[in-house]
């Protein structure tokens, strides 16, 4: 990614805000601590608040380590003029102890349990991952459960507003990653930008989409079901009304990747049980706490995607039905 002006000023405010955030919640540990342990007493509304405020304070950590270990690789392979991929090698080991290092976290926090269905389908090639979307945690489940344990390297495609996150900004605008704008009037460059990733991707890197554009919420289902009534799409309304876990995904994307890399596999990605992480006023609640975060994988090999788009629509589309229900058999086994 380009250093632009914009890039130049988003760091100048993020980087030194980061670390200014540590230094007081590090210096005011002895007021937080003991204030939210009285908030998780007489407020159920908080009974997870020093839960909370611990993994934020991790998170801040791992935040300002990441920022002072990517201007390290910075100074030692680009400074020091080593190659291009063992810089870019260094900053995937980085991105990943990243993302692990925080699921780490929240795992032993907020007393989480992975259950993993489907790992057979882990194994193999490196594939388009196409999970599901519903918390501000789960982009962190394609590294620790498929891209880590298989030795994969990750090209992610995400959101142009997590670049407000340093190590997203500094370390992710190195590695071939793209970082959509999803209101830009003109979409022909994001998806020239998606064909470029997935042309360049290797046999061991695998590319990662969120199909949904945005973290599903019962809220976001229903505002898109009246948009959809309102713009009179029966068949795209008929489908968004039965699902009742996922969002109607935006197929644009994951059909350029699949144009561009016909050689890699789909592998799907259910998932329940971290809904609880979708805010961190959800977090503040404890609606996370001892959750059972049941995820499950399945494959399609590429030899059995169909060459023809509309034909690879309805492909996508008998993959939602499976995941839709995926997410509900998954969350009966916990009720």
């Amino acid at each position: 990614m380009a250093i632009t002006r914009n890039t130049i000023w988003r760091r100048a405010v993020t980087i030194p805000l980061f670390f200014v955030l540590l230094l007081v919640m590090v210096a005011s540990i002895f007021l937080w601590f003991p204030l939210s342990l009285l908030l998780a007493c007489f407020l159920s509304g908080a009974r997870a608040a020093p839960r909370c405020l611990c993994f934020i304070l991790v998170y801040l950590f791992c935040e300002c380590i990441g920022i002072v270990l990517s201007f390290a690789l910075w100074l030692r392979y680009r400074v020091l003029g080593v190659g291009q991929a063992d810089y870019l090698a260094a900053n995937s080991r980085l991105q990943f102890w990243w993302a692990d290092t925080l699921r780490r976290a929240a795992q032993k926090i907020f007393r989480l349990t992975f259950v993993i269905e489907g790992r057979d389908a882990l194994s193999g090639s490196a594939a388009i991952l196409l999970p599901r979307h519903c918390s501000i945690g789960d982009t962190i489940f394609p590294v620790s459960f498929y891209a880590i344990p298989q030795g994969f390297r990750v090209r992610y495609v995400l959101k142009k507003e997590l670049l407000i996150d340093p190590c997203l900004d500094i370390v992710g605008g190195r590695l071939p990653n793209v970082f959509l704008d999803r209101v830009a009037e003109d979409m022909s460059a994001e998806l020239a930008a998606l064909q470029r990733l997935a042309a360049g991707a290797s046999d061991q890197e695998s590319l990662v989409i969120y199909v949904e554009g945005t973290r599903f919420s019962l809220n976001k289902r229903q505002r898109i079901i009246q948009a959809l009534k309102i713009a009179g799409d029966s068949d795209t309304l008929r489908r968004a009304e039965r699902w009742q876990y996922v969002l109607p995904p935006r197929p644009a994307g994951v059909l350029a990747l699949m144009r561009d890399a016909p050689q890699k596999d789909l592998l799907f990605c259910a998932h329940t049980g971290f809904e609880g992480s979708a805010s961190f006023v959800k977090l503040f609640n404890g609606s996370c706490l001892d959750a059972t975060v049941r995820l499950r994988f399945w494959r399609v090999a590429a030899a059995d995607i169909p060459q023809n788009e509309s034909e690879r629509l309805a492909m996508l589309f008998a993959q939602w039905d499976k995941m839709d229900l995926a997410i509900k058999e998954m969350r009966c086994i916990d009720s």
